[in-house]
């Protein structure tokens, strides 16, 4: 162990087949209570479906047994006959009172399948995460003051789920902000510049008086046809290259490389938004911030989450909940992607 390595840390050589492996004492011992209780949800959805396949085949019964009391009542044709009608009505009674428990089995096996399947996403996506990390990645744990207990967890962690979702928003206008002006212009004359190159004609032929004609840059076309084959019983793909055409952009660029620019020029000064523009250098500092926040955000949702299933409270993890925080991963390694 070297001198920078802590006890906690592991080192991506050869990866494990067990994805817990990888993990400090505390993170490997959070992920297994967390397959622990992807099992127990896959147990309790199972009971439930049990029962729900045990009422069908009673209920099954039950409706043949009204279909027969039913006839028998009802006689043949059309006459009906003198029997009471009680037996038939317990019969309706008891269907009626086995499609409300079936209803209510119904409601209660697809909120537990969301539960199993959500435990079973989350652990997939932690296993994912962990199994494309780079060979040489270490992998410590967080160092992260825990937040303190409050008699309204849920509500605490409605309130800092919110700040989550604020945050993103903020992190999504940074990555989406355009481009400054400048930028856009820079790559406006450099473009023309090229295209400029790309359709300037050559000249040597005539120069050397090795030719009658001046040669504009006509670049072959890439052609690509379905054909039949074999009478149209079978059908292929023909690729190749046909005489092309002199590029009229380029052509204009090398005539009037000014007019071009200064036309690209007028058409960016009236649409650029420079107001929130972001340079290259900008936008990764603000980035970079925001992610901080998030993560810092989802280490204390993280926290309180635990104080609740701590307490029996009823809670679930968000959907995209950072693998980092949830088994307290340090913040150097890589944003899941």
């Amino acid at each position: 162990m070297t001198a920078h390595q802590a006890a906690d840390d592991f080192i991506f050589g050869e990866k494990p087949s067990n994805s817990s492996e990888r993990l400090p004492p505390h993170a490997k011992m959070k992920l297994a209570a967390m397959r622990e209780a992807k099992d127990d949800s896959r147990a309790l959805q199972q009971m439930v479906s049990g029962k729900l396949q045990d009422l069908r085949e009673r209920r099954e019964q039950v409706e043949l047994e009204v279909s027969r009391l039913q006839r028998s009542f009802d006689g043949t044709d059309g006459a009906a006959m003198p029997f009471s009608k009680k037996p038939l009505e317990a019969a309706k009674a008891k269907l009626a009172k086995l499609d409300e428990e079936r209803a209510r089995l119904r409601e209660q096996d697809q909120a537990r399948t969301a539960v199993w399947n959500a435990h079973g996403l989350l652990i997939s996506r932690i296993e994912n995460y962990l199994a494309e990390l780079p060979q040489g990645s270490v992998i410590r744990a967080a160092s992260f003051k825990a937040p303190k207990r409050t008699d309204k967890l849920l509500a605490s962690i409605e309130a800092i789920r919110s700040t989550i979702a604020t945050l993103k928003a903020d992190r999504r206008d940074i990555l989406m902000a355009p481009q400054p002006s400048s930028q856009a212009l820079a790559f406006a004359k450099e473009w023309v510049a090229q295209k400029a190159e790309a359709g300037r004609p050559r000249l040597f032929g005539i120069l050397d008086g090795g030719s009658s004609n001046i040669d504009f840059p006509a670049p072959r076309l890439h052609v690509e046809a379905t054909v039949a084959v074999n009478g149209g019983q079978q059908h292929g793909v023909a690729r190749g290259y046909a005489a092309g055409a002199v590029d009229a952009v380029a052509l204009q660029c090398w005539m009037n490389p000014d007019a071009v620019l200064a036309a690209l020029e007028r058409d960016i000064a009236e649409i650029a938004e420079d107001a929130r523009a972001l340079d290259p250098a900008t936008r990764a500092f603000k980035d970079d911030e925001v992610s901080k926040q998030i993560l810092d955000a989802e280490r204390e949702e993280e926290a309180l989450i635990e104080l609740a299933l701590a307490d029996n409270l009823a809670v679930t993890r968000r959907a995209d909940a950072d693998v980092r925080a949830i088994l307290g991963l340090a913040g150097d390694l890589p944003e899941e992607r």
